[in-house]
């Protein structure tokens, strides 16, 4: 049929007034009513590219790496013998923020602990010590050891979420909506650097060193294809290309296809990444893990599980209210 050929428009505050636009009768706009999947649908294609000069389509990171004599490689599919040389990037290239290279990366595997109805968000806790967590959480402790962080994050304050819950077939346990990081989470600009592997000298071409992460976020679930990633990164410091939560359905159509994660697959993103959670195809308990790193500005409350331990940190802002209606 038609409409399985459509491209998908998320919602947004322009859709919105061109749609408003074809039920009053005293705008010009009326006369596109009865047109909105044709000519409506291709004016608001015109209307989303205005943001394509603000999100930048990304390498998969398994396809990137420092080769030891040539500089910056991109592979094909993996890192291989099979290399285009990239000579726009200097030896030291690392991919920062919205001006990267790179958006998310898989970065390991992880076991979940028993599931027990846990239900915490962005609870402090500090990188390196098991007894700075409450005690119920401390099985989580070995995941959150499993996320290749710096060693410079050991004794800072990092932010945990655990969900623990039944998800009924065509839910979601988590947001749902293309969405990012809520601007003004992030202390400073490069909050998520990654830099990629460097080509061991004797690897001939097969051999890596580790990829490096620094800052960013660190997510896992229990069931395969309930959280999607892309390779893009949306530059937040654009006066509305996301809302005040980082929502940014109406991207949908400049970012390409996801990446659906697998169970227990470890990802690190940027505060810039697209991300999503999906319906499940099956009833079923879920588990979600997440480790926020400790370059944070605003801590929110009221939606926020506070943590006898460990105080926030005093350069962070604590907001009261509910974040929604701020």
């Amino acid at each position: 049929s038609f409409y399985d050929n459509v491209e998908f428009f998320g919602w947004g505050p322009k859709l919105r007034e061109l749609l408003i636009g074809t039920r009053d009768e005293s705008c010009e706009l009326y006369k596109l009513r009865g047109q909105e999947d044709t000519l409506l649908r291709h004016i608001v294609s015109f209307v989303g590219s205005e943001w394509g000069d603000h999100v930048r389509l990304t390498i998969p990171a398994s396809c990137i790496a420092r080769l030891y004599y040539y500089g910056m490689g991109r592979f094909l599919a993996g890192r291989t013998r099979e290399v285009e040389l990239l000579d726009n990037f200097p030896m030291s290239s690392k991919s920062s923020d919205a001006q990267g290279f790179v958006s998310f990366a898989v970065c390991g595997r992880i076991d979940f602990p028993e599931p027990s109805e846990l239900n915490v968000n962005m609870l402090p806790f500090i990188f390196g010590n098991k007894e700075s967590l409450p005690e119920e959480l401390q099985c989580y402790y070995d995941c959150i050891e499993k996320c290749p962080y710096l060693r410079e994050e050991v004794g800072k304050t990092g932010y945990l979420t655990v969900q623990e819950s039944y998800v009924d077939t065509g839910k979601a346990q988590r947001r749902e909506g293309l969405h990012i990081e809520s601007p003004g989470a992030f202390t400073k600009e490069n909050s998520s650097i990654f830099s990629p592997g460097r080509e061991h000298h004797w690897g001939f071409g097969m051999f890596y060193e580790p990829d490096l992460f620094d800052g960013g976020i660190y997510m896992a679930s229990s069931v395969n294809n309930t959280s999607e990633v892309f390779d893009a990164l949306v530059d937040k410091k654009i006066n509305g290309i996301v809302d005040h939560h980082g929502g940014c359905e109406h991207l949908r159509g400049l970012i390409g296809p996801g990446t659906k994660l697998q169970a227990n697959e470890l990802v690190w993103m940027t505060d810039c990444t697209p991300h999503e959670a999906l319906q499940q195809k099956e009833s079923g308990y879920r588990q979600f893990f997440r480790v926020v790193t400790s370059n944070i500005s605003h801590w929110f409350a009221e939606h926020s599980t506070v943590n006898p331990k460990v105080p926030v940190p005093d350069n962070v802002v604590i907001v009261r209210g509910n974040k929604f209606e701020v």
